[in-house]
């Protein structure tokens, strides 16, 4: 089994309970966390970055159709009454 966790002194805090009873011996084995691979970190960006999927020209234009259904009008007004919205020097 391996579980993530973090070094505070001479104790483990794991991010999840272990699955024996308080007591229980268990043997360890410690390594360090490679923190290339930790969420957020700039070797899992570029990775992430890298396998995004391959698209079709179809796919492509699908999206834009959607987009465009999804457009909402701009509206031109002002938000408050048109005394309120008036020059005001």
């Amino acid at each position: 089994m391996t579980y993530k966790g973090v070094a505070k002194g001479k104790i483990i805090e794991l991010e999840e309970p272990l699955p024996y009873s308080e007591g229980q011996p268990v043997s360890v084995s410690i390594e360090p966390l490679r923190l290339e691979f930790q969420a957020g970190s700039p070797v899992a960006i570029l990775k992430a970055m890298r396998d995004l999927p391959r698209l079709s020209p179809e796919d492509v234009d699908e999206l834009e159709q959607v987009i465009e259904q999804g457009r909402l009008p701009v509206r031109m007004q002002s938000l408050f009454g048109a005394e309120e919205a008036g020059d005001r020097r």
